[in-house]
C-alpha cells in the first residue's frame, strides 16, 4: 500500500460505560451526534425499528455430543445499544446449541440464516461448549431482507472454540449482528469474520473475560463493493489476570461515482486494573482501490494498571502499491492480473487459516467479482 495512516481516539468506549438493558426504550434515539453511531448511515436502521417484524428461520445440522433446542433462557448477554435491544426483546424463542462437556467435535457445528421477508426478521442464538470441549461452529447470514440478530458464545474452562462467521447480504439489506462471547479459565477462542458486503452490514463482536487464562483471537476479512456499507465494532473487556486477546482485520474497498463503498472499523480494548498480565494487541489494514470508496478505522486502547505483559495497535488505510503493479507488468503480467495477485496477497495471511475452505473459497470468488 503507498500510503499509511495509523490513529486513536481519546473517547470513552461506550460499549462498556454505557446503559444495559433488554429494554430498547431505555436507550435513546439512535443518531449520527451518538457517538456509537457517528458513523453508521442511521436511517438504513429504520427497518429494524418498524412496528412490523418477524423472527428468523434458523438452520442447524449438529454431529454428535450437540444438542439443538429451542428455549426461552435468556443468556448472559444484556445488550448495550438500542438495536440489540430491539432484537433482544423482539427473540422470545431462542436456538441453544449446546456441546457437551469433553466432546472433541468432527465435523463443524453449521448455522444457517436466510433473511429474505418484506419485514426485519430477528434472531437470538446462544452456543454454548461444555468444559474442555472442542468445537468448530460455521455460521452464515445471506438474504436481500433486512434483520437483526445476538449470536452469544460461551466458553466454559478450558474450552476450544473455533467460529467462523460469514455474512454476505444483497445492497438493498440492512443487517446489525451483535456477538458476544464469554469465557471461562484457559478457555480459547478462534474466531473468524468473513463479510462480503450489504447496503448496511454492521458486526459488533466482544469478548468477556470470565476467568484467568483465556485467550481471543478475532480476525476479519471484509470486502465492500458498490453501495455498500460494512462496519465492524470489536471489543476485548479485560477484566481479570493472564488473558490474551489478538484482533487482525483486514478489508479490500471499490466503489462508483454513483455507488460509493465505504467501511468502518472500530477496535476497543479496555483493561481494568484488576487485568494484570494482559497481552492484546489489535490491527487493521485497509486497501482501497479507487477514489469512490472510503474507510475509516479507529483503535482505541485504554488501559487501567501498568502491570501488564503488553498492549499495541496499529491502523493504515492507503490504494495500491504502483511500483508492486509495475513490478508484476514488467515481467508480463497484465495489469488486471498483477491487480489480483496483489490482493489475494493481501488477504491470504487471514484466509489461510479459517478452517472452513469452502468459506475462504467465497471470500476470493466474491474478492474477483469486485475486482472485475
Amino acid at each position: 500500500m503507498s500510503a499509511t495512516t495509523a490513529h486513536s481516539h481519546s473517547v470513552p468506549i461506550n460499549i462498556v460505560s454505557g446503559t444495559r438493558s433488554t429494554d430498547p426504550a431505555d436507550f435513546p434515539v439512535i443518531s449520527a451526534q451518538q457517538e456509537m453511531w457517528r458513523f453508521t448511515p442511521v436511517a438504513k436502521l429504520e427497518p429494524l425499528e418498524a412496528a412490523e417484524f418477524s423472527e428468523a428461520q434458523v438452520k442447524v445440522a449438529a454431529p454428535a455430543d450437540v444438542a439443538v433446542r429451542t428455549t426461552n433462557a435468556p443468556g448472559r448477554y444484556v445488550p448495550t445499544d438500542r438495536i440489540a435491544a430491539t432484537t433482544w426483546s423482539r427473540t422470545p424463542s431462542v436456538t441453544e446449541v449446546s456441546i457437551s462437556p469433553e466432546a472433541v467435535l468432527n465435523e463443524p457445528v453449521k448455522i444457517d440464516v436466510a433473511l429474505n421477508g418484506a419485514v426485519a426478521q430477528f434472531v437470538r442464538v446462544v452456543i454454548a461448549a461444555g468444559m474442555h470441549s472442542q468445537a468448530a461452529v460455521e455460521l452464515t447470514f445471506t438474504g436481500q431482507g433486512s434483520g437483526g440478530a445476538i449470536i452469544e458464545l460461551q466458553a466454559d474452562a478450558g474450552a476450544h472454540v473455533t467460529f467462523t462467521h460469514l455474512t454476505e447480504m444483497s445492497s438493498k439489506s440492512t443487517l446489525v449482528v451483535h456477538v458476544p462471547a464469554f469465557l471461562g479459565r484457559d478457555a480459547v477462542l478462534r474466531s473468524h469474520t468473513l463479510t462480503l458486503g450489504g447496503g448496511l452490514v454492521r458486526i459488533v463482536p466482544t469478548v468477556h473475560y470470565e476467568g484467568p487464562g483465556a485467550d481471543a483471537q478475532l480476525s476479519g476479512a471484509f470486502i465492500a463493493g458498490p453501495g455498500h456499507h460494512v462496519e465492524h465494532r470489536t471489543l476485548a473487556d479485560h477484566t481479570v489476570a493472564n488473558c490474551r486477546s489478538h484482533v487482525a482485520y483486514k478489508g479490500v474497498l471499490s466503489g462508483t461515482r454513483e455507488e460509493p463503498a465505504r467501511s468502518v472499523w472500530i477496535g476497543d480494548v479496555l483493561i481494568h486494573s484488576a487485568a494484570t498480565g494482559t497481552d492484546t494487541y489489535e490491527l487493521n489494514r485497509n486497501l482501497v482501490m479507487n477514489e469512490f470508496a472510503r474507510a475509516d478505522s479507529v483503535p482505541n486502547l485504554e488501559i487501567e494498571t501498568g502491570d501488564i505483559a503488553g498492549a499495541g495497535h496499529a491502523s493504515a488505510t492507503g490504494r495500491l502499491d504502483d511500483e508492486q503493479v509495475f513490478y508484476l507488468m514488467s515481467r508480463g503480467v497484465d495489469r488486471t492480473t498483477a491487480t489480483s495477485l496483489i490482493v489475494a496477497g493481501f488477504f491470504d495471511d487471514l484466509l489461510a487459516v479459517v478452517p472452513s475452505e469452502e468459506c475462504a473459497n467465497r471470500v476470493r470468488e466474491r474478492l474477483a467479482q469486485v475486482l472485475a
